[in-house]
């Protein structure tokens, strides 16, 4: 399990483990095998078609094997994917040939402005360590005004805040990058003046994976989660299995997901007028 800590003049969460390099994705998606497969009932397909119309041009930044490109694909939308592991992107061609896969870098896209109608941005910005002004930027960039951005990232929710305020996590400040650094878990407050930064507002926020944060580090409820989550059980527990996470999103969601419009004001003029748009 990951060391995690709290770093307070940055406030937020540090997850110490394995640098997050090119060639570690190229490993840990080698190591998931075979990818599941998505559907019409994916998340990414239903929060894409309540903010898009069909036929609207997606962007992913940081599609890895290119499972969701293939998901929005098969919905009717027209989807490229940028990821910067080399391996991973060849093998997302050999898995999903005829999709348009691409090997690039998030903070430095190859689109002219104004490219796609939306912008998918899965757990990418909280490996930057640097921040993720850049990417935000680019996204900026490339969406049209009104277009749509779709990002998540780990949460520094409501219930980890407790845990900080209890003193739960060991509290550390960093001068520079420790080698192990591997994300971080991001405040709402501060993903959203960073969306105003570059240009967007905020549409609607949400926190996901509330089974991850169960799992992970309510460790003196372990018996009542593991049965929980067991995925045997009868229809009646998968509802309420259902039911409950998605209450426990709000409070104790492992990672969030912040949906915001392009606004028509470009982020270039921003910077150009002073406003300091690096995070």
């Amino acid at each position: 399990m990951r060391d995690i800590v709290y770093w307070p003049s940055a406030d937020r969460l540090i997850y110490l483990d394995e640098k997050a390099t090119p060639q570690y994705w190229d490993q840990h998606w080698k190591a998931e095998g075979r990818l599941p497969e998505r559907n019409r009932w994916d998340d990414v397909v239903r929060v894409s078609t309540n903010h898009l119309r069909l036929g609207s041009r997606i962007l992913e930044g940081g599609c890895g094997r290119g499972d969701k490109v293939k998901a929005l694909t098969d919905a009717r939308f027209k989807v490229i994917g940028v990821d910067f592991a080399e391996q991973s992107v060849g093998q997302a061609k050999l898995d999903f040939p005829g999709l348009d896969i691409r090997l690039g870098d998030v903070r430095a896209l190859d689109f002219p402005d104004h490219s796609f109608d939306g912008y998918w941005s899965v757990g990418v910005i909280e490996h930057f360590w640097d921040g993720y002004g850049r990417i935000l930027a680019e996204a900026a960039r490339v969406l049209t005004p009104g277009g749509m951005l779709f990002l998540t990232a780990p949460w520094l929710s409501l219930y980890r805040r407790r845990k900080v305020r209890a003193g739960r996590y060991a509290s550390m400040e960093f001068a520079t990058e420790p080698a192990t650094f591997f994300q971080f878990a991001l405040s709402r407050d501060e993903v959203c003046a960073a969306l105003r930064r570059h240009g967007f507002e905020l549409v609607r926020w949400r926190g996901l994976a509330s089974d991850v944060s169960l799992r992970e580090e309510m460790i003196g409820l372990r018996r009542p989660v593991n049965w929980l989550l067991d995925s045997r059980g009868t229809l009646v527990k998968r509802v309420f299995r259902r039911a409950i996470l998605s209450g426990l999103n709000a409070y104790c969601g492992h990672s969030f997901l912040a949906v915001a419009r392009r606004t028509a004001q470009d982020a270039r003029l921003m910077a150009s007028a002073g406003v300091d748009l690096e995070l």
